[in-house]
């Protein structure tokens, strides 16, 4: 019988791969079968889901199989794939939320500087190439001798070498800190925080134009709101999820004998965990998924009540079209706005 904290782990991990598998599959089939939601920072979150749906199939039921047997059991050659490909979906998925907040920055601050009328999918496209390139980069380094994969933590898992002495491992981990996680952070947050000072320039131009009690006024002022707190969200999701493990891994290259076995291993599940969560933050991010992904169940479980009716396929309302929407771009005010059919919204990107 294994000990209970395999169990625990064993557990958490199941939790995570099944949760990850599930929700991130839903993410992407809504974005398969709703072309049209498919804008450029909508790229940027189909990119990050299908990393983590690929790594919660791929490296999690390693992961799972080692903590309920006590031990790892995929040999040297295993420890080296599953500490690849952790790092390679983790860093990737770390790049494109910082490519979605570069996203929202450029659509609210500087588009029309570049005479352009939007941030198109084919330049998301080819900055989610640039990012997923640029964590291959990081992650096939330790293959070839900069760093090493080795078993962490109570050990049945493995990841980069953070508890080695010798430069080649101190310094991939210093600069992978550093080119990995602080400057994705710094990005996160000037994104975000430049987008939100646009939306309340806005709030206030539309109360000295419109008035504070006008409905344009109220939508713009609750544009400024979720603007707010989409930053908020997106910087504490990633901020939970891997500022335990860099403090963990920067205290290994400091003093491996600070931090526990069982204490090392606590934060990797903390970041692991951001494969379940981060579905969550994406639906509250942004309406159209939600909206996409309530059809998309709803189609389903029409067909499945209607497929052996004699008398057809009667239509689920909640199948219909996404409302067409019609943009009215200011220049003065460097964004747009969009006016949707659907209950005469007005919503302020």
């Amino acid at each position: 019988m294994v000990a209970p904290h395999f169990a625990g782990f064993a557990i958490a991990a199941s939790l995570f791969g099944s949760c990850g598998i599930v929700l991130n599959f839903t993410v992407c089939l809504t974005y398969i079968l709703n072309r049209r939601l498919l804008d450029a920072s909508n790229i940027f979150i189909l990119n990050i889901s299908a990393g983590d749906f690929l790594y919660s199939i791929t490296a999690l039921p390693m992961l799972v199989t080692s903590n309920a047997l006590g031990k790892w059991s995929f040999g040297e050659g295993g420890c080296v794939a599953y500490g690849f490909l952790t790092t390679f979906f983790a860093l990737g998925a770390m790049m494109n939320l910082a490519g979605a907040a570069y996203e929202r920055y450029v659509t609210m601050c500087k588009l029309y500087e570049s005479g352009e009328r939007q941030f198109s999918r084919r330049k998301a496209a080819f900055l989610c190439s640039v990012l997923w390139t640029y964590a291959l980069i990081w992650s096939i380094a330790p293959i070839f001798g900069w760093s090493s994969y080795k078993q962490e933590g109570i050990g049945t898992s493995c990841s980069t070498d953070w508890k080695s002495r010798d430069v080649k491992s101190l310094s991939y981990g210093i600069v992978l800190i550093i080119t990995c996680f602080v400057v994705p952070v710094a990005v996160i947050l000037y994104c975000h925080i430049e987008a939100y000072k646009v939306t309340r320039k806005l709030g206030k131009q539309a109360q000295q134009n419109w008035g504070s009690h006008t409905r344009a006024t109220r939508e713009t002022l609750k544009a400024q709101k979720k603007m707010g707190e989409i930053a908020v969200v997106i910087t504490v999701g990633f901020v939970v999820a891997w500022t335990p493990y860099t403090v963990a891994s920067v205290i290994g290259m400091y003093d491996p004998n600070l931090v526990s076995d069982v204490g090392a291993s606590i934060p990797a599940y903390f970041a692991k965990s951001s494969s379940c969560y981060n579905p969550f933050i994406y639906l509250f991010m942004y309406k159209k998924l939600r909206i996409g992904m309530v059809r998309l169940l709803c189609c389903m479980k029409t067909k499945q009540v209607h497929a052996s009716s004699l008398g057809g396929v009667t239509r689920d309302p909640t199948c219909q079209e996404i409302p067409m929407v019609v943009q009215v771009n200011n220049p003065s005010w460097n964004t747009k706005i969009m006016v949707s059919s659907n209950k005469g919204q007005i919503i302020v990107r």
